[in-house]
């Protein structure tokens, strides 16, 4: 039986000829330390993918984003959602509680204005909902609109792009976490003069 290591070589080797690029070993043995925590059969499916997708080799960073997405198909709650997906949410979550009420029925005069707070899908998406506060969102203007959603879509990519650079410093500093600290212990004197010297 081949082992899981000589498995991803061989996966990765024959990703790289699909580009023409098989003979570059350095970069095979690298894209293979970097998935070295990753099922062989998961790798292969993720680089199957970004062969139908990618005209040139894709990056680590492509990779990863393409097992992110083939985790999204399988498991919803780990997707992230576009941002069309996400504007949907809040504007029906706008129109539900504000127009409607929590129960669903039309909202009475003397009610109005006096929204629950939707339940949202993801954290990104409510990060971005109390960026602006849902009270006022309820209570802009029409006209505003425009300007409100451009301002929510950068909250909400900022909310994304956050969460995933947490999940690759978990995975990153996981095994290493001590020796990050232990290192900038070391170097902060040298940060201390290489900021000085700015």
């Amino acid at each position: 039986m081949i082992s899981d290591k000589k498995r991803k070589v061989e996966i990765i080797t024959n990703f790289f000829a699909l580009y023409g690029q098989a003979g570059d070993g350095e970069r095979i043995a690298a894209y293979v330390r970097i998935f070295k925590d990753i099922p062989a059969e998961f790798l292969q499916m993720a680089c199957d993918q970004q062969a139908l997708r990618s005209k040139f080799l894709p990056s680590v960073a492509e990779l990863v984003e393409g097992m992110r997405s083939l985790i999204g198909s399988v498991d919803n709650k780990r997707r992230v959602k576009p941002w069309h997906e996400a504007q949907k949410e809040i504007q029906e979550g706008i129109t539900r509680t504000w127009f409607h009420g929590c129960l669903g029925e039309p909202v009475s005069d003397e009610d109005y204005g006096k929204p629950c707070e939707p339940t949202w899908s993801t954290p990104e998406i409510k990060a971005a909902v109390d960026s602006y506060g849902f009270s006022n969102l309820g209570k802009a203007m029409e006209s505003d609109m425009p300007i409100i959603w451009a301002q929510l879509r950068k909250a909400y990519e900022s909310a994304c792009e956050r969460k995933q650079e947490v999940i690759v410093n978990k995975h990153v500093l996981e095994k290493d976490a001590q020796k990050l600290s232990e290192m900038v212990s070391r170097i902060s004197g040298n940060m201390k003069m290489i900021q000085a010297a700015k």
